[in-house]
C-alpha cells in the first residue's frame, strides 16, 4: 500500500489508508506500507502502533527506491548509499488522493514496474482528475454536465477583465470557481456577486495552473454512486450528501461534524436507475477501472441530473461514501478491498497477455 503523498489531500490519505489496512484480510495478504512524505521521500512504514492511535514509525534513516524493471517489481530500501534490503511487491493499492497520486503520475510508474495496481489506468486517472478534460469527454459522450468555462492561470493573469466578462455572460451567477485538478473540494468558492469573482479565481489559482467555472445548479441534491469493476462495471445504490454548510466543501467533509450521509438515498426507482446508468456510462467514458465514485447534482424542481465529477481514488474512511454505499448494496468493507485487489490482478494479467513484439506478426506470408 502507498499512502500519504505530496498533494494538499495528504491528511485525507492517512485516514483512508488506516481504514483499508484495518479491513485487509491478514490471512490472505501481507501488507507492506509505503509512506510518501509531503517532501516526496518514500519511506517504509510500520503501522502497528499507528492503528492503535499512536504515530507512524519508519525504518531508521532509510528511504525506498522503486525498481522500474518489470522483471523485478520491487522496492529497494537504501540507507545513505548502501542497499539495506529488497522488498518484493506483488500488487499495489495506491491511497493517494489528489495530485501526484490520483492524476496518473504514480500509475505511470507502476506501469513501468509491470506490477498490478488498484484503480484506474494512467488515462482514466489523468482525465478523471482534470475537471476540464473530464467534462469535455462526458459532454462529447452525451452525458449531462453543467455549463462550464475552463482557462489557464496565465490567461487570467493577463486578462482578468475579459475572462470575468465571459464568465458573467456565458456562465452567469451564481457559479462555482474551482481548481481544475484537485479533489476533496479544495480551492473551490461559490460566487454570488461579480464583486467577489476575481478573488475567487485568484484563490483557485493558488492551487492549480488551470481553473474551471461552472454554473451553479439550482438548489441541488448532492447524490453519489459507487462503481466497481473493469470492463463490466457495476453501480451501487445511490447515496445522498446533506451538507450542513451551503455546499460540501473541504471543511464540511473532514473538519466539522454535521453533514448527513444517507445510504441509500430517498429516490424513486426511475431516478435511482438513471443515476446508476449515468454512473456506469461515466466510468466507461473516462476509461476507468477498478473503482470510482461518481458525484451528481439533482436539480430542484426539474429533477434534472448533472454529472459533477468522478473520483478515481475515493475516500476510504469508515464514513466515506464509497465503502458506505457498497455496504448498503450488500458488499462489506473487507469484501470490497479484496475485490479491488482481484480486479487489479485481473487487469494486469490481461495486459500481459497482449502481444508486444511486432517483428513476427507484422510479416506477410
Amino acid at each position: 500500500m502507498v499512502f500519504g503523498g505530496r498533494s494538499v489531500e495528504h491528511e485525507v490519505s492517512l485516514l483512508s489508508a488506516k481504514s483499508i489496512i484495518r479491513n485487509i484480510d491478514p490471512e490472505k495478504y501481507e501488507i507492506f506500507p509505503i509512506f510518501i512524505e509531503k517532501s516526496g521521500i518514500w519511506r517504509r512504514a510500520s503501522v502497528s502502533s499507528w492503528l492503535e492511535e499512536g504515530g507512524l514509525e519508519f525504518s531508521g534513516g532509510s528511504f525506498l527506491s522503486p525498481s522500474l524493471n518489470p522483471a523485478n517489481p520491487a522496492f529497494y530500501e537504501i540507507s545513505g548509499r548502501e542497499l539495506v534490503n529488497e522488498h518484493k511487491v506483488y500488487v499495489i493499492f495506491p491511497v493517494l488522493h489528489g495530485t501526484y497520486g490520483e492524476d496518473g503520475a504514480v500509475q505511470g510508474m507502476f506501469e513501468l514496474m509491470g506490477i498490478p495496481y488498484v484503480g484506474a489506468s494512467i488515462l482514466g486517472s489523468s482525465v478523471g482528475m482534470d475537471k476540464i478534460m473530464m467534462k469535455t469527454l462526458l459532454k462529447d459522450s452525451g452525458l449531462p454536465v453543467p455549463e462550464y468555462l475552463g482557462f489557464y492561470k496565465t490567461d487570467w493573469e493577463s486578462g482578468k477583465s475579459q475572462i470575468s466578462a465571459r464568465i458573467l455572460n456565458e456562465i452567469g451567477l451564481p457559479c462555482f470557481v474551482k481548481s481544475a485538478n484537485l479533489g476533496s473540494s479544495v480551492g473551490i468558492t461559490k460566487v454570488k456577486s461579480k464583486d467577489v469573482l476575481p478573488g475567487a479565481v485568484d484563490y483557485s489559482c493558488r492551487f492549480s495552473e488551470r481553473v474551471i467555472v461552472e454554473r451553479a445548479v439550482k438548489k441541488p441534491r448532492e447524490i453519489e454512486v459507487s462503481v466497481l469493476g473493469n470492463d463490466d462495471p457495476q453501480a451501487s445504490c445511490p447515496g445522498e450528501v446533506v451538507p450542513h454548510r451551503e455546499f460540501y466543501d473541504y471543511t464540511a467533509k473532514y473538519l466539522e461534524e454535521g453533514t448527513g450521509l444517507i445510504a441509500p438515498a430517498d429516490l424513486d426507482e426511475e431516478t435511482a436507475g438513471r443515476l446508476r446508468d449515468y454512473a456506469v456510462r461515466t466510468f466507461r467514458a473516462l476509461d476507468c477501472s477498478g473503482m470510482g465514485r461518481v458525484d451528481f447534482l439533482l436539480e430542484d424542481g426539474s429533477n434534472e441530473i448533472f454529472v459533477s465529477e468522478i473520483n478515481t481514488i475515493p475516500g476510504f474512511t469508515q464514513i466515506s461514501m464509497y465503502p458506505r454505499l457498497w455496504g448498503a448494496s450488500g458488499v462489506s468493507f473487507p469484501e470490497l478491498v479484496n475485490r479491488l485487489i482481484e480486479l487489479a490482478i485481473e487487469r494486469r494479467r490481461r495486459a500481459d497477455s497482449l502481444e508486444s513484439d511486432f517483428s513476427d506478426t507484422g510479416k506477410k506470408d
